[in-house]
């Protein structure tokens, strides 16, 4: 079973994805390295499971959550993909607690989840943000889509969407290009 576990894990670190679609573009170290109070695998099961304390990091990316779970393509369904789409990682959820960091980008949510095969991140739980800056971005529900830069906030039925623009951040942003 020891074996079973190690091979899960190592498959799932050997060819990643960037974490949480974490730059523009994705580095020739695509690692993912996760560390937790408890790992679950199970045989026939397509998914790990990262409990306590859980945080995943990536190139410059760092995500802390009560639980990451990493679930693989089964071998069928990697049979299905593109070439270039090719990795043994389908999706990240995170729940719980959710903090994501990248640079000057941070994110909040009770539940994130990253999709590799269209890199989208959705963030949905109690109050939704991103912040970059001093600028941010909050609503019920935050998709991120990192193939074309775009990025969808949803209202809620009690909350509006809320965003805060600081000129400073942009800026601050232009002296360093």
């Amino acid at each position: 079973m020891r074996h079973l576990i190690f091979l899960v894990v190592w498959a799932a670190i050997l060819n990643p994805v960037a974490l949480w679609a974490a730059g523009d573009t994705v580095s020739e170290d695509r690692s993912l390295h996760v560390t937790s109070d408890t790992m679950i695998s199970e045989r026939d099961a397509a998914f790990v499971e990262f409990v306590g304390n859980a945080k995943a990091t990536s190139q410059d990316s760092v995500v802390h959550a009560d639980s990451i779970k990493v679930f693989l393509y089964k071998d069928e369904e990697k049979k299905k993909l593109k070439k270039e789409d090719e990795q043994n990682i389908k999706e990240i959820l995170a729940t719980g607690n959710v903090r994501f960091i990248s640079g000057d980008r941070k994110a909040f949510a009770e539940k994130a989840v990253f999709t590799t095969a269209n890199q989208t991140l959705i963030l949905t739980g109690g109050s939704p943000k991103v912040i970059t800056g001093e600028s941010f971005v909050t609503g019920k529900k935050i998709t991120l889509f990192q193939k074309d830069g775009r990025v969808v906030v949803e209202s809620g039925k009690k909350k509006r969407v809320e965003a805060l623009f600081n000129s400073k951040d942009r800026l601050e942003k232009k002296e360093v290009e």
